[in-house]
């Protein structure tokens, strides 16, 4: 099971990191000389940016998550000890505190 749990962690982990890299081909491409054109390009530059943070943040809690699998440390209430429930690691696979734990 925990082996499992890292495959699919490293498995969405490699999907960010594409994504990531698509963005910053994207940024490379330059911009259009036409200045309505570069407004549009500006507000997709933002979003771009927004989905790239988003990105980054995730491989960061999923690389956290397969070393604490790694560490035996997986799916224990970082605050109580106790299990965190299987649901909430479903829904929030990089939880490391239990629902009455959590902030």
């Amino acid at each position: 099971m925990r082996e499992q749990l890292k495959a699919e962690f490293t498995k969405r982990i490699v999907a960010l990191q594409a994504r990531v890299d698509s963005i910053h081909d994207d940024f490379a491409e330059g911009r259009a000389a036409d200045w309505s054109e570069q407004a549009g390009e500006r507000e997709n530059d933002e979003v771009l940016n927004a989905l790239e943070v988003e990105a980054k943040i995730e491989i960061q809690q999923l690389s956290n998550a397969i070393t604490r699998i790694e560490a035996g440390t997986y799916g224990i209430c970082s605050a109580c000890g106790d299990d965190i429930a299987v649901a909430r690691l479903e829904v929030q696979p990089s939880a490391t505190k239990c629902i009455n734990c959590a902030d």
